[in-house]
Protein backbone atom coordinates (compact mmCIF):
# COMPACT_ATOMS: atom_id res chain seq x y z
CA UNK A 1 0.00 0.00 0.00
CA UNK A 2 1.01 3.65 -0.60
CA UNK A 3 3.30 4.89 2.15
CA UNK A 4 1.52 8.22 2.00
CA UNK A 5 -2.02 6.62 2.64
CA UNK A 6 -0.85 4.11 5.73
CA UNK A 7 0.85 7.47 7.32
CA UNK A 8 -2.55 9.34 6.39
CA UNK A 9 -4.58 6.86 8.23
CA UNK A 10 -2.72 6.39 11.14
CA UNK A 11 -2.79 10.28 11.16
CA UNK A 12 -6.87 10.26 10.78
CA UNK A 13 -6.90 7.52 13.79
CA UNK A 14 -5.35 9.48 16.21
CA UNK A 15 -6.67 12.95 15.54
CA UNK A 16 -10.37 12.40 15.15
CA UNK A 17 -13.17 12.50 18.24
CA UNK A 18 -16.25 11.65 16.11
CA UNK A 19 -19.11 12.66 17.95
CA UNK A 20 -22.69 11.68 16.46
CA UNK A 21 -25.05 12.98 19.28
CA UNK A 22 -27.47 14.59 16.91
CA UNK A 23 -28.48 13.66 13.22
CA UNK A 24 -30.44 14.24 10.45
CA UNK A 25 -31.10 12.88 7.09
CA UNK A 26 -30.67 15.37 4.48
CA UNK A 27 -34.54 14.98 3.77
CA UNK A 28 -35.20 16.80 7.51
CA UNK A 29 -34.15 20.16 6.71
CA UNK A 30 -35.18 22.96 5.08
CA UNK A 31 -34.63 23.33 1.68
CA UNK A 32 -33.62 26.78 0.34
CA UNK A 33 -33.97 26.06 -3.30
CA UNK A 34 -35.17 22.59 -5.07
CA UNK A 35 -33.44 23.48 -8.15
CA UNK A 36 -29.66 24.95 -7.60
CA UNK A 37 -26.36 24.49 -7.81
CA UNK A 38 -23.32 25.45 -7.12
CA UNK A 39 -18.93 25.30 -8.01
CA UNK A 40 -16.76 26.63 -5.12
CA UNK A 41 -14.82 29.58 -6.93
CA UNK A 42 -17.36 32.16 -7.32
CA UNK A 43 -17.78 33.77 -3.29
CA UNK A 44 -19.19 34.89 -1.20
CA UNK A 45 -21.65 32.63 -2.40
CA UNK A 46 -23.73 33.41 0.78
CA UNK A 47 -23.82 36.30 3.54
CA UNK A 48 -25.34 37.02 6.73
CA UNK A 49 -27.19 40.84 6.94
CA UNK A 50 -29.20 41.54 10.46
CA UNK A 51 -31.62 38.01 10.71
CA UNK A 52 -31.64 37.29 6.85
CA UNK A 53 -29.39 34.91 4.90
CA UNK A 54 -28.81 35.41 1.10
CA UNK A 55 -27.86 33.28 -1.76
CA UNK A 56 -27.73 32.32 -5.28
CA UNK A 57 -27.40 29.58 -7.75
CA UNK A 58 -27.46 28.19 -10.99
CA UNK A 59 -30.87 26.11 -11.36
CA UNK A 60 -30.77 23.17 -14.19
CA UNK A 61 -31.72 25.26 -17.17
CA UNK A 62 -28.75 27.80 -16.35
CA UNK A 63 -30.77 30.60 -14.95
CA UNK A 64 -29.36 32.62 -12.25
CA UNK A 65 -31.58 32.89 -8.86
CA UNK A 66 -31.01 35.01 -6.10
CA UNK A 67 -32.52 33.90 -2.57
CA UNK A 68 -33.11 35.30 0.95
CA UNK A 69 -34.20 33.25 3.99
CA UNK A 70 -35.43 35.48 6.96
CA UNK A 71 -34.63 33.29 10.23
CA UNK A 72 -37.33 34.93 12.41
CA UNK A 73 -40.14 33.91 10.29
CA UNK A 74 -38.99 30.98 8.31
CA UNK A 75 -40.16 33.14 4.86
CA UNK A 76 -38.21 32.25 1.53
CA UNK A 77 -37.96 34.58 -1.16
CA UNK A 78 -36.60 33.71 -4.73
CA UNK A 79 -35.76 35.59 -7.70
CA UNK A 80 -34.71 34.51 -11.35
CA UNK A 81 -32.83 37.71 -12.49
CA UNK A 82 -31.42 35.92 -15.60
CA UNK A 83 -33.30 33.83 -17.44
CA UNK A 84 -31.31 30.65 -19.05
CA UNK A 85 -27.79 32.24 -18.32
CA UNK A 86 -25.41 29.44 -18.56
CA UNK A 87 -26.33 25.81 -17.95
CA UNK A 88 -23.29 25.17 -15.86
CA UNK A 89 -22.88 25.59 -11.99
CA UNK A 90 -19.56 27.86 -12.69
CA UNK A 91 -21.48 30.83 -13.32
CA UNK A 92 -23.09 30.75 -9.49
CA UNK A 93 -23.64 34.37 -8.41
CA UNK A 94 -21.53 36.06 -6.02
CA UNK A 95 -22.43 38.66 -3.54
CA UNK A 96 -21.29 41.96 -1.88
CA UNK A 97 -23.46 43.85 0.42
CA UNK A 98 -22.99 47.83 -0.29
CA UNK A 99 -22.52 50.44 2.30
CA UNK A 100 -26.41 51.15 2.74
CA UNK A 101 -27.39 47.67 2.42
CA UNK A 102 -28.31 47.01 -1.05
CA UNK A 103 -27.39 43.72 -2.19
CA UNK A 104 -24.87 43.24 -5.16
CA UNK A 105 -24.50 40.06 -6.85
CA UNK A 106 -21.61 39.19 -10.04
CA UNK A 107 -21.84 36.02 -12.26
CA UNK A 108 -20.18 35.30 -15.55
CA UNK A 109 -20.53 32.60 -17.98
CA UNK A 110 -18.01 29.57 -17.75
CA UNK A 111 -15.37 31.55 -20.34
CA UNK A 112 -17.70 31.81 -23.05
CA UNK A 113 -20.55 33.56 -23.81
CA UNK A 114 -23.71 33.20 -21.77
CA UNK A 115 -26.89 32.70 -24.07
CA UNK A 116 -27.91 35.78 -23.36
CA UNK A 117 -25.41 38.05 -23.94
CA UNK A 118 -23.70 38.73 -27.49
CA UNK A 119 -19.99 38.83 -26.01
CA UNK A 120 -18.48 37.61 -23.34
CA UNK A 121 -19.03 39.76 -19.68
CA UNK A 122 -19.51 39.64 -16.14
CA UNK A 123 -22.66 40.75 -14.94
CA UNK A 124 -23.84 42.91 -11.95
CA UNK A 125 -26.69 44.19 -10.58
CA UNK A 126 -28.20 45.82 -7.65
CA UNK A 127 -31.27 45.67 -5.28
CA UNK A 128 -32.81 48.74 -5.42
CA UNK A 129 -33.87 48.67 -2.04
CA UNK A 130 -31.46 47.44 1.14
CA UNK A 131 -32.23 44.55 2.63
CA UNK A 132 -34.49 43.55 -0.30
CA UNK A 133 -34.28 40.92 -3.28
CA UNK A 134 -37.52 41.76 -4.56
CA UNK A 135 -36.67 44.21 -7.27
CA UNK A 136 -33.17 45.12 -8.95
CA UNK A 137 -31.82 47.44 -11.03
CA UNK A 138 -31.18 46.72 -14.46
CA UNK A 139 -28.17 44.24 -15.01
CA UNK A 140 -24.76 45.93 -15.85
CA UNK A 141 -21.81 44.41 -17.97
CA UNK A 142 -18.13 44.39 -17.83
CA UNK A 143 -16.59 43.70 -20.92
CA UNK A 144 -13.18 44.66 -20.64
CA UNK A 145 -10.99 41.72 -20.32
CA UNK A 146 -7.07 40.85 -20.22
CA UNK A 147 -5.71 39.36 -23.88
CA UNK A 148 -6.33 35.73 -24.26
CA UNK A 149 -8.53 32.76 -25.61
CA UNK A 150 -10.89 32.43 -22.89
CA UNK A 151 -13.08 34.73 -21.52
CA UNK A 152 -14.47 35.35 -18.00
CA UNK A 153 -14.94 32.83 -15.22
CA UNK A 154 -15.83 32.83 -12.06
CA UNK A 155 -16.35 36.13 -9.51
CA UNK A 156 -15.14 37.37 -5.97
CA UNK A 157 -15.81 41.00 -5.13
CA UNK A 158 -14.40 42.06 -2.51
CA UNK A 159 -15.21 46.24 -0.79
CA UNK A 160 -12.60 47.63 1.38
CA UNK A 161 -14.11 50.45 3.70
CA UNK A 162 -10.74 52.16 4.63
CA UNK A 163 -9.87 52.62 0.70
CA UNK A 164 -12.67 55.04 0.49
CA UNK A 165 -15.16 51.69 -0.11
CA UNK A 166 -13.53 50.77 -3.23
CA UNK A 167 -15.13 47.67 -4.58
CA UNK A 168 -12.20 45.04 -6.23
CA UNK A 169 -13.93 42.65 -8.43
CA UNK A 170 -11.48 39.17 -8.96
CA UNK A 171 -11.87 36.58 -11.47
CA UNK A 172 -10.14 34.11 -14.33
CA UNK A 173 -9.40 35.92 -16.92
CA UNK A 174 -8.89 35.62 -20.80
CA UNK A 175 -5.65 34.12 -20.34
CA UNK A 176 -6.24 31.83 -17.43
CA UNK A 177 -4.69 34.30 -14.78
CA UNK A 178 -5.83 36.02 -11.81
CA UNK A 179 -7.22 39.06 -13.17
CA UNK A 180 -9.40 42.03 -11.27
CA UNK A 181 -10.68 45.75 -11.73
CA UNK A 182 -11.80 48.19 -9.44
CA UNK A 183 -14.52 50.76 -9.12
CA UNK A 184 -14.55 53.67 -6.60
CA UNK A 185 -18.17 54.79 -7.44
CA UNK A 186 -19.96 51.85 -6.12
CA UNK A 187 -19.77 49.85 -9.79
CA UNK A 188 -20.75 53.27 -12.04
CA UNK A 189 -17.45 52.87 -13.75
CA UNK A 190 -14.39 50.23 -13.44
CA UNK A 191 -10.96 50.28 -14.13
CA UNK A 192 -8.82 48.85 -16.49
CA UNK A 193 -8.35 44.96 -15.57
CA UNK A 194 -4.89 43.84 -15.13
CA UNK A 195 -3.20 40.22 -13.83
CA UNK A 196 -2.74 39.99 -10.30
CA UNK A 197 0.09 37.02 -10.83
CA UNK A 198 1.96 35.11 -13.39
CA UNK A 199 5.08 32.84 -13.87
CA UNK A 200 7.35 34.32 -16.14
CA UNK A 201 9.53 30.50 -15.34
CA UNK A 202 6.04 28.86 -16.61
CA UNK A 203 4.07 30.90 -18.57
CA UNK A 204 1.28 28.43 -18.91
CA UNK A 205 0.27 28.23 -15.14
CA UNK A 206 -3.60 28.91 -14.89
CA UNK A 207 -4.22 29.48 -11.15
CA UNK A 208 -6.95 28.48 -8.88
CA UNK A 209 -7.35 31.22 -6.38
CA UNK A 210 -9.53 31.90 -3.81
CA UNK A 211 -10.36 34.92 -1.98
CA UNK A 212 -11.45 36.64 0.92
CA UNK A 213 -11.39 39.65 3.03
CA UNK A 214 -12.12 41.44 6.36
CA UNK A 215 -13.73 44.57 4.43
CA UNK A 216 -11.70 47.34 5.76
CA UNK A 217 -8.51 47.36 4.26
CA UNK A 218 -6.86 43.50 3.96
CA UNK A 219 -7.41 40.99 1.41
CA UNK A 220 -6.43 37.59 1.33
CA UNK A 221 -5.57 35.26 -1.51
CA UNK A 222 -4.54 31.51 -1.85
CA UNK A 223 -3.76 29.88 -4.71
CA UNK A 224 -2.34 27.24 -6.50
CA UNK A 225 0.08 26.32 -9.90
CA UNK A 226 -2.90 25.54 -11.70
CA UNK A 227 -5.87 22.21 -12.23
CA UNK A 228 -4.77 18.99 -10.75
CA UNK A 229 -5.70 17.74 -14.18
CA UNK A 230 -2.88 19.52 -15.78
CA UNK A 231 -0.40 19.35 -12.95
CA UNK A 232 2.24 16.85 -12.59
CA UNK A 233 3.02 18.59 -8.91
CA UNK A 234 0.28 21.65 -8.25
CA UNK A 235 1.36 23.37 -5.04
CA UNK A 236 -0.49 25.95 -2.86
CA UNK A 237 0.48 30.06 -2.15
CA UNK A 238 -0.87 32.41 0.10
CA UNK A 239 -0.75 36.06 -0.24
CA UNK A 240 -1.90 39.53 1.70
CA UNK A 241 -3.01 42.75 0.31
CA UNK A 242 -2.99 46.04 2.19
CA UNK A 243 -2.20 49.80 2.06
CA UNK A 244 -0.89 49.05 -2.18
CA UNK A 245 1.53 46.66 -0.94
CA UNK A 246 1.29 42.71 -0.93
CA UNK A 247 2.78 40.49 1.72
CA UNK A 248 3.87 36.52 2.60
CA UNK A 249 2.18 35.79 6.29
CA UNK A 250 5.42 36.91 7.95
CA UNK A 251 5.25 40.01 6.44
CA UNK A 252 7.81 39.85 3.76
CA UNK A 253 6.75 42.03 0.69
CA UNK A 254 6.29 40.23 -1.91
CA UNK A 255 5.58 43.21 -4.40
CA UNK A 256 3.77 46.50 -4.85
CA UNK A 257 -0.01 47.14 -6.56
CA UNK A 258 1.99 50.28 -8.78
CA UNK A 259 3.94 47.09 -10.40
CA UNK A 260 1.97 44.15 -11.46
CA UNK A 261 1.40 41.22 -12.12
CA UNK A 262 3.80 39.53 -9.10
CA UNK A 263 5.44 36.63 -10.09
CA UNK A 264 3.48 33.34 -9.27
CA UNK A 265 6.70 31.70 -7.70
CA UNK A 266 7.89 34.84 -5.38
CA UNK A 267 4.52 34.31 -3.47
CA UNK A 268 4.24 32.45 0.15
CA UNK A 269 4.88 28.60 -0.46
CA UNK A 270 2.07 27.08 2.19
CA UNK A 271 2.30 23.27 0.82
CA UNK A 272 5.12 22.15 -1.54
CA UNK A 273 3.66 19.90 -3.86
CA UNK A 274 7.39 19.19 -5.44
CA UNK A 275 7.85 17.27 -1.89
CA UNK A 276 7.75 18.61 1.68
CA UNK A 277 10.53 17.35 4.41
CA UNK A 278 7.98 16.81 7.11
CA UNK A 279 4.16 17.87 7.94
CA UNK A 280 3.88 17.92 11.66
CA UNK A 281 5.50 15.24 13.34
CA UNK A 282 4.29 12.36 11.21
CA UNK A 283 4.17 12.73 8.17
CA UNK A 284 6.42 12.64 4.50
CA UNK A 285 5.14 12.59 1.55
CA UNK A 286 6.50 13.57 -2.29
CA UNK A 287 4.77 15.07 -5.42
CA UNK A 288 1.05 14.57 -4.12
CA UNK A 289 -1.56 17.49 -6.00
CA UNK A 290 -3.30 19.36 -4.15
CA UNK A 291 -6.22 21.67 -4.78
CA UNK A 292 -7.15 24.94 -3.06
CA UNK A 293 -10.31 25.41 -1.14
CA UNK A 294 -10.70 28.08 1.01
CA UNK A 295 -8.60 30.69 3.07
CA UNK A 296 -9.68 33.11 6.60
CA UNK A 297 -7.80 34.98 8.83
CA UNK A 298 -8.38 34.26 12.49
CA UNK A 299 -9.29 36.61 15.31
CA UNK A 300 -5.31 37.52 15.59
CA UNK A 301 -5.12 38.27 12.08
CA UNK A 302 -3.31 34.85 10.99
CA UNK A 303 -4.12 33.28 7.67
CA UNK A 304 -5.61 29.71 7.30
CA UNK A 305 -5.90 27.53 4.79
CA UNK A 306 -8.28 24.52 3.82
CA UNK A 307 -7.69 22.21 0.76
CA UNK A 308 -7.72 18.81 -0.27
CA UNK A 309 -4.45 16.24 -1.50
CA UNK A 310 -4.32 13.99 -3.55
CA UNK A 311 -2.06 10.78 -3.93
CA UNK A 312 -4.38 9.46 -6.26
CA UNK A 313 -7.66 10.49 -8.16
CA UNK A 314 -10.03 8.46 -5.71
CA UNK A 315 -8.05 9.70 -2.87
CA UNK A 316 -8.86 12.67 -1.62
CA UNK A 317 -7.38 13.73 1.88
CA UNK A 318 -8.61 17.29 3.60
CA UNK A 319 -5.91 19.63 5.13
CA UNK A 320 -5.85 22.34 7.37
CA UNK A 321 -2.72 24.82 7.36
CA UNK A 322 -2.92 27.52 9.58
CA UNK A 323 -0.21 30.16 10.51
CA UNK A 324 0.94 30.29 13.99
CA UNK A 325 3.27 33.38 13.50
CA UNK A 326 6.47 31.56 12.82
CA UNK A 327 5.38 29.27 10.09
CA UNK A 328 2.46 27.41 8.43
CA UNK A 329 1.18 24.55 10.75
CA UNK A 330 -0.35 22.19 8.41
CA UNK A 331 -2.55 19.04 9.88
CA UNK A 332 -4.76 16.46 8.59
CA UNK A 333 -8.69 17.07 9.11
CA UNK A 334 -10.21 14.07 7.75
CA UNK A 335 -9.82 11.57 4.85
CA UNK A 336 -12.11 13.09 1.87
CA UNK A 337 -13.31 9.68 -0.06
CA UNK A 338 -13.56 10.21 -3.49
CA UNK A 339 -14.97 12.08 -6.14
CA UNK A 340 -18.65 12.57 -6.01
CA UNK A 341 -20.43 13.04 -9.35
CA UNK A 342 -22.24 9.87 -10.67
CA UNK A 343 -21.23 8.50 -13.72
CA UNK A 344 -22.83 6.01 -16.42
CA UNK A 345 -20.44 2.91 -15.79
CA UNK A 346 -21.71 0.76 -17.72
CA UNK A 347 -20.92 2.81 -20.65
CA UNK A 348 -17.55 2.62 -19.25
CA UNK A 349 -16.85 6.31 -18.70
CA UNK A 350 -14.37 7.47 -16.79
CA UNK A 351 -14.69 9.83 -14.23
CA UNK A 352 -14.73 13.46 -16.74
CA UNK A 353 -14.11 15.12 -13.04
CA UNK A 354 -11.84 13.06 -10.96
CA UNK A 355 -10.44 15.91 -8.48
CA UNK A 356 -14.05 16.99 -7.36
CA UNK A 357 -14.06 16.18 -3.90
CA UNK A 358 -17.25 16.59 -1.78
CA UNK A 359 -15.99 20.10 -0.42
CA UNK A 360 -14.71 21.71 2.63
CA UNK A 361 -15.10 25.13 3.85
CA UNK A 362 -13.86 27.23 6.67
CA UNK A 363 -16.39 29.09 9.15
CA UNK A 364 -14.94 32.67 8.55
CA UNK A 365 -16.43 33.69 11.79
CA UNK A 366 -14.05 30.86 13.42
CA UNK A 367 -11.26 29.67 11.37
CA UNK A 368 -11.09 26.77 14.28
CA UNK A 369 -14.28 25.45 12.78
CA UNK A 370 -14.69 23.68 9.20
CA UNK A 371 -17.33 21.95 7.33
CA UNK A 372 -17.01 19.38 4.54
CA UNK A 373 -18.39 16.74 2.90
CA UNK A 374 -17.25 12.77 2.77
CA UNK A 375 -18.87 9.33 2.12
CA UNK A 376 -20.39 7.05 4.48
CA UNK A 377 -21.88 3.67 2.81
CA UNK A 378 -21.24 5.32 -0.51
CA UNK A 379 -23.47 8.37 0.33
CA UNK A 380 -21.56 11.66 0.91
CA UNK A 381 -23.17 13.38 4.22
CA UNK A 382 -21.97 17.01 5.93
CA UNK A 383 -19.86 17.16 8.74
CA UNK A 384 -18.71 19.96 11.26
CA UNK A 385 -15.35 19.48 12.59
CA UNK A 386 -13.63 22.13 15.66
CA UNK A 387 -9.99 22.07 17.05
CA UNK A 388 -9.02 24.16 19.69
CA UNK A 389 -5.20 22.74 19.36
CA UNK A 390 -4.26 24.09 15.45
CA UNK A 391 -5.69 21.24 14.19
CA UNK A 392 -3.61 18.54 15.55
CA UNK A 393 -7.40 17.13 17.07
CA UNK A 394 -10.41 17.38 15.86
CA UNK A 395 -14.43 17.01 17.54
CA UNK A 396 -16.40 15.64 14.34
CA UNK A 397 -19.92 15.74 14.27
CA UNK A 398 -22.12 14.67 12.33
CA UNK A 399 -25.01 16.94 10.33
CA UNK A 400 -26.17 14.70 7.73
CA UNK A 401 -26.93 10.94 8.51
CA UNK A 402 -28.74 7.78 6.46
CA UNK A 403 -29.30 10.28 3.00
CA UNK A 404 -30.52 8.87 0.35
CA UNK A 405 -28.76 11.21 -1.97
CA UNK A 406 -25.45 12.80 -1.83
CA UNK A 407 -24.45 16.21 0.00
CA UNK A 408 -21.66 18.47 -1.00
CA UNK A 409 -20.18 21.47 -1.23
CA UNK A 410 -20.67 23.06 1.96
CA UNK A 411 -20.40 26.92 2.45
CA UNK A 412 -20.29 28.59 5.85
CA UNK A 413 -22.33 31.36 5.75
CA UNK A 414 -20.18 34.87 5.59
CA UNK A 415 -21.04 37.06 8.65
CA UNK A 416 -22.82 33.93 10.45
CA UNK A 417 -22.05 34.84 14.43
CA UNK A 418 -22.71 31.90 16.90
CA UNK A 419 -26.27 33.33 17.75
CA UNK A 420 -27.34 32.91 13.71
CA UNK A 421 -29.55 31.04 13.19
CA UNK A 422 -27.97 29.37 9.83
CA UNK A 423 -24.09 28.72 9.56
CA UNK A 424 -24.35 26.25 6.50
CA UNK A 425 -25.99 25.58 3.18
CA UNK A 426 -24.89 22.86 1.01
CA UNK A 427 -26.19 20.69 -2.02
CA UNK A 428 -27.92 17.84 -1.91
CA UNK A 429 -28.11 16.28 -5.14
CA UNK A 430 -30.93 14.34 -7.00
CA UNK A 431 -28.11 13.77 -9.76
CA UNK A 432 -24.45 15.34 -10.38
CA UNK A 433 -23.20 13.83 -13.54
CA UNK A 434 -21.03 16.67 -14.72
CA UNK A 435 -21.22 20.73 -14.02
CA UNK A 436 -23.47 21.10 -16.62
CA UNK A 437 -25.48 17.99 -16.32
CA UNK A 438 -27.39 18.04 -13.07
CA UNK A 439 -30.34 18.35 -10.49
CA UNK A 440 -29.54 19.59 -7.47
CA UNK A 441 -31.51 21.22 -4.00
CA UNK A 442 -29.82 23.93 -1.37
CA UNK A 443 -29.72 23.17 1.68
CA UNK A 444 -30.28 24.64 5.50
CA UNK A 445 -29.15 23.98 8.32
CA UNK A 446 -32.85 24.45 9.68
CA UNK A 447 -34.76 21.42 10.56
CA UNK A 448 -38.52 21.53 8.71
Amino acid sequence: MNKFILLVAAAFLINSNISIAQQFKASEYKTFSDDGAWCWFSDPRAVHLNGKVYSGWVSADGSIVVGSYNEATGAIKKVNISHKYNKDDHANPSFLILPDNRIMVFFAAHSRKSATDNVAAISYAISKNPEDISEWNPIQKITDNVKGASSFCYTNPVLLSEEKNRIYLFWRGGNFKPTFCYSDNLGKTWSKPENLIKSTLNPSKRPYMKISSNGKDEIHFAFTDGHPRNEAINSIYYLKYKGGKFYKADGTVVGSASKLPLEHESCDLVYNGEGQKKFGDWQYYNGVRGWIWDVAVDEQGNPTLVYTLLPEETKHYYYYSKWNGKEWNVQLISKGGSTFPRFYRDKGDRDREPHYSGGVYLDHENTNVVYYSKPVNDRFEIFKAETSDLGKTWKETAITTNSKKDNIRPYAVRGADKNAKVQVLWMYNDYYIHYTDYKSRIKLDIIK
